[in-house]
């Protein structure tokens, strides 16, 4: 009955693809300059550059703000698989 539940639990394991495994992270990027689509461009471009690093693979962007002082501010978040 051992081996049985051994052998069991060993095809069950083998059963998880590598993507049920994954975890969906969440990172942030920033940029700023003088132009909003730029800042925002930038943000983008950061936290994609975050999520690969991790070895992840950029899903979406969940939530984006532009601030306006002296030049624009932008920051991006988004979500991230990393497995």
């Amino acid at each position: 009955m051992k081996k049985y539940s051994i052998a069991m639990a060993f095809a069950l394991l083998m059963g998880f693809s590598g993507s049920a495994l994954a975890a969906v992270v969440t990172v942030t990027g920033v940029g700023q300059g003088f132009d909003p689509l730029v800042a925002l461009d930038d943000a983008r471009v950061d936290a994609q550059a975050k999520c690969t690093a991790q070895g992840g693979t950029p899903l979406q962007e969940v939530f984006n703000h532009i601030t306006k002082a002296d030049i624009y501010f932008a920051s991006s978040v988004w979500q991230c698989d990393v497995p």
